[in-house]
């Protein structure tokens, strides 16, 4: 099987400035860095980004992306779980060939969101 993509945006809520939202980004994406073996992770540059995204320093606006191999993707589903509870985010997960893509804005909807992923990539706790 090949390596899974993960791909989070962290929402803005009106709270929030610009340079709060990539800094939280920043830390989540060392967090990951740090906490699961991942293949590669990093922030998504303004080139790939869809038309009419916000960007800051030649990246995307609280958007990053993690590889990592089966093994290790409950790791990354369990430390996002851990971090991200009560904030809104948007996740695409690739595995496979296929594409899932979820949005959870409360701690219910986070849960069942890294089910789902969990599931997709059959991978169950």
């Amino acid at each position: 099987m090949s390596n899974i993509q993960v791909k989070i945006t962290l929402l803005k809520d009106e709270r929030l400035e610009d340079g709060e939202l990539q800094e939280k980004t920043e830390n989540l994406l060392q967090d990951i860095k740090q906490e699961v073996e991942v293949e590669s992770a990093g922030l998504v540059a303004v080139n790939n980004s869809e038309k009419g995204a916000k960007d800051i320093g030649g990246f995307l606006l609280g958007v990053l992306t993690a590889e990592v191999n089966v093994a290790n993707i409950k790791s990354l589903l369990r430390l996002l779980s851990d971090r991200l509870l009560g904030k809104t985010i948007e996740m695409e997960v690739t595995a496979n060939g296929k594409t899932l893509k979820v949005k959870a804005s409360s701690t219910v909807e986070l849960n069942a969101a890294i089910k789902a992923a969990q599931e997709f990539v059959g991978n169950k706790e």
